[in-house]
């Protein structure tokens, strides 16, 4: 009864080491991160033809569509938005 996020990616799309490592290495700190502010990772498995990453669903807008739609942050936005993941990151 839980509802994620989904994160599909196919194996199509990584036919270069660096995709893979980077995909790889995404996984691995996407586990490590614990902050209120950053969208949990619960789970990834794959099949014949893809990645599945399931994700915390998250109730507002990310950080990256905030960016895709403005084109760029203010100066003093980007300081808070850093500042606050600095001050309470934990791994």
């Amino acid at each position: 009864g839980t509802l994620y996020a989904g994160k599909i990616i196919t194996k199509a799309s990584l036919v270069k080491p660096r995709a893979k490592q980077k995909l790889k290495s995404e996984i691995k700190i996407h586990k490590a991160m614990k902050h209120e502010n950053v969208v949990k990772f619960h789970h990834h498995f794959e099949d014949k033809e893809n990645i599945y990453m399931l994700l915390e669903i998250c109730k507002n807008i990310s950080l990256n569509d905030m960016v895709k739609r403005r084109k760029r942050l203010k100066e003093v936005e980007a300081k808070w938005y850093v500042g606050n993941i600095q001050e309470n990151y934990v791994i």
